[in-house]
């Protein structure tokens, strides 16, 4: 369940950025043993850095309603598309050959959306009429959501900004074994990681899809970019879309500071 009532006074934030919690009972390693499974604090990808702060927050909101609880198991941070409508994206692909279909937008919720798609896609496919086609159409005008997409847009503008500022350190000698950092070399922006054993790695930090300047995740030891979500391994390699391209490596002479 989630607690809708959470919403309230949060309806001129933009998607994602809406805090409430949501809880499900799943089953444990061991026999008999129950797991309690919650989620909240969310965040837009790329746009967030006090990870630790945001799972405590998560286990005291737990602890005040469920006291009996015991120690921590797993944590982990994931990621969903949010459309404006919270509708899914299912059917044919805008702009594309009529039999290029997709079902995406899933919000969270995608078992639902994911066995709508796999009875109204067949349809599409055959030719046949389904109730649902228009509601997830991925080409539907939203225009209850512009307000959002207009904030939506507005935010991805201020990332833009990241080109003028300075880098996460000064130096590269600032970056420890195992984590990364966003380096300024005269005018290029660098995304530059050390791994275990103390060898640099240095791609472009340019988010090949539109451009954006990719940041640290120090969680989950990705790249991630603020403006659409694309992700990247701690090397560059394509993670998560939009983006269909790694972060292109630095050539050597380019990777002396």
């Amino acid at each position: 369940f989630w607690d809708t009532a959470e919403h309230a006074g949060q309806e001129d934030k933009p998607i994602g950025m809406i805090s409430y919690h949501y809880v499900r009972l799943g089953t444990g390693e061991k026999e008999g043993e129950e797991v309690l499974v919650v989620g909240g604090e969310d965040h837009k990808t790329g746009q967030a850095d006090d990870f630790e702060q945001r799972y405590q927050r998560l286990e005291d909101w737990t602890r005040v309603r469920w006291p009996q609880a015991g120690e921590v198991v797993f944590r982990w941070s994931g990621q969903v598309m949010e459309p404006e409508d919270y509708m899914g994206f299912i059917g044919r692909n805008p702009s594309d050959k009529d039999n290029v279909f997709i079902a995406t937008g899933d919000s969270g919720n995608g078992m639902t959306h994911g066995t709508i798609a796999g009875m109204l896609i067949p349809d599409l496919i055959l030719g046949r009429e389904n109730r649902w086609e228009k509601l997830y159409n991925p080409s539907r005008l939203i225009f209850k959501g512009i307000g959002d997409f207009l904030k939506e847009n507005i935010n991805v503008a201020a990332q833009y900004r990241d080109y003028v500022t300075g880098g996460d350190v000064k130096s590269l000698d600032e970056i420890p074994a195992g984590e990364g950092a966003v380096f300024r070399r005269g005018l290029r922006k660098v995304a530059c990681y050390r791994d275990d054993s103390g060898t640099l790695h240095e791609m472009t930090a340019v988010c090949p899809h539109l451009k954006c300047i990719v940041h640290w995740n120090r969680n989950e030891k990705t790249w991630d970019c603020p403006c659409h979500g694309s992700r990247f391994d701690a090397m560059g390699h394509v993670l998560n879309g939009p983006s269909v391209a790694d972060l292109a490596p630095l050539k050597t002479e380019e990777a002396v500071e």
